[in-house]
């Protein structure tokens, strides 16, 4: 297979490491929440949020759904403590990755980040890596009004990576968001296990 001429990468899980969902155990307790039923909430609300659903709504919707009495009640001390557990749990870089892909772009190759994700996370990564330079395009659920696997985030990213989808590779961690960049066109890795990394390099590392 030729090597590609794009690489479109998502954030959590592939340029952030594996998210640390130990912290629900302890959310669900310090919210009064059963923690099954927030761990469970906390997924099944989390394609509005990327969406654009604020913050605080999301919250309280994901307590609403897994306090016994469906009390949606959230101080604002919890709203800001759970946040900033939420960002931390996804908030540790996986630096080979971001290296890589600024490898692949230095040697002509052309990148883009395409993430499900809200506000209050980008900003934090904004703040930290100047995503804008570091990447040909940035393509946030949240800032679009859409969300993978809907094809039109696809069709957007491409748009402004500026190339056909066949020639770009498209890397995440979820099955369901692979599948919907496959029928797109996209090639893709699958960025599961311990040989992810080196599998992405096989990839896209220097032409021999």
């Amino acid at each position: 297979m030729a090597r590609p001429v794009g690489l479109i990468l998502d954030y959590g899980n592939v340029l952030s490491r594996p998210q640390d969902q130990a912290w629900l155990a302890h959310a669900a307790t310090r919210l009064g929440a059963g923690g099954p039923a927030f761990h469970a909430a906390y997924w099944r609300y989390r394609p509005d949020y990327d969406a654009g659903l604020p913050v605080a709504r999301y919250w309280r919707a994901v307590l609403a759904a897994s306090r016994p009495d469906g009390d949606s009640a959230l101080s604002a001390g919890d709203l800001a403590w759970v946040v900033d557990r939420d960002l931390a749990s996804w908030g540790v870089y996986h630096d080979e990755v971001w290296a890589l892909a600024a490898d692949f772009r230095r040697a002509g190759g052309r990148t883009a980040l395409l993430s499900n994700s809200g506000p209050e996370m980008m900003a934090r990564v904004r703040a930290e890596r100047p995503l804008e330079a570091l990447f040909d395009a940035v393509v946030i659920s949240c800032e679009v009004g859409m969300v993978k696997p809907d094809p039109a985030i696809y069709r957007l990213c491409l748009e402004r990576i500026g190339l056909p989808a066949s020639e770009v590779l498209f890397v995440d961690d979820r099955a369901d968001n692979l599948a919907a960049a496959s029928v797109a066109g996209l090639r893709t890795l699958h960025f599961e296990g311990p040989d992810a990394f080196d599998r992405l390099r096989a990839l896209i590392g220097p032409a021999a």
